[in-house]
């Protein structure tokens, strides 16, 4: 991998796809930043990355958004599948369509990101993909059925494809959050909690950086982060 990669991150407008594009730039590399909508391209741009609007479940729209970044930007070294969601719900309650709708933004938005970033990488025989689980996908969850599930099988999709890819010098890395990240969103849902047992999302920035930019002489396959506390 190149010493200054572009590197492709989904959810780039999220708390995590924040901490990880400041991350990218503190540290030297370019970024190419996927996100949902036109005002969050003109924030991405303003802090000096490459951005673009793309729906991550339009099969076209990502293949068309990869292939400008790769011409504007310079070829994707890495891909940071950060986007996602949560859904909390008895599995009682769960009918399909929450499963699949889980399924959807937690594996289909990385799987359509990864099949468009793959010939490319294995054409120039380098690249990492990294995807976030969820400790839910680790240990099951009280009311996380199909989050738990869709985690799980995110994790799963990317194994596959590092034993399919790996021999060819593209390598696939999960990373674990084992619990809940100190966000916004989190502590206005729930105002009770006592966030100094959260993971900082900068420090979880830091775990995914260093798994897409180790190198081809060292490398994580799977890694938990915990809270410090």
């Amino acid at each position: 991998m190149p010493s200054q990669p572009n590197v492709l991150v989904t959810g780039a407008g999220g708390a995590l796809g924040g901490a990880v594009g400041e991350r990218l730039r503190t540290g030297g590399l370019r970024a190419s930043l996927l996100v949902r909508d036109a005002r969050a391209v003109a924030a991405a741009e303003a802090a000096g990355g490459w951005a673009a609007a793309v729906d991550l479940l339009d099969e076209a729209a990502v293949a068309a958004a990869v292939a400008r970044a790769e011409a504007e930007a310079g070829p994707i070294g890495a891909a940071l599948l950060l986007a996602g969601g949560f859904a909390t719900a008895k599995a009682a309650d769960t009918d399909l369509a929450a499963l699949r709708a889980q399924f959807e933004l937690n594996l289909a938005t990385a799987a359509s990101v990864v099949r468009a970033v793959l010939p490319g990488m294995l054409a120039r025989g380098a690249g990492t993909l990294v995807g976030v689980g969820a400790g839910q996908a680790r240990r099951g969850g009280a009311r996380a059925s199909a989050y738990a599930a869709a985690k799980a099988a995110l994790a799963a999709y990317l194994r596959a494809v590092d034993a399919e890819t790996a021999p060819a010098g593209v390598r696939a890395v999960t990373v674990f959050p084992m619990g809940t990240l100190d966000t916004p969103a989190n502590r206005a849902a729930m105002p009770a909690a006592d966030p100094a047992g959260w993971i900082d999302p900068a420090r979880l920035a830091d775990v995914i950086v260093l798994a897409a930019t180790l190198g081809p002489r060292a490398r994580l396959t799977e890694v938990e982060v915990h809270p410090d506390a």
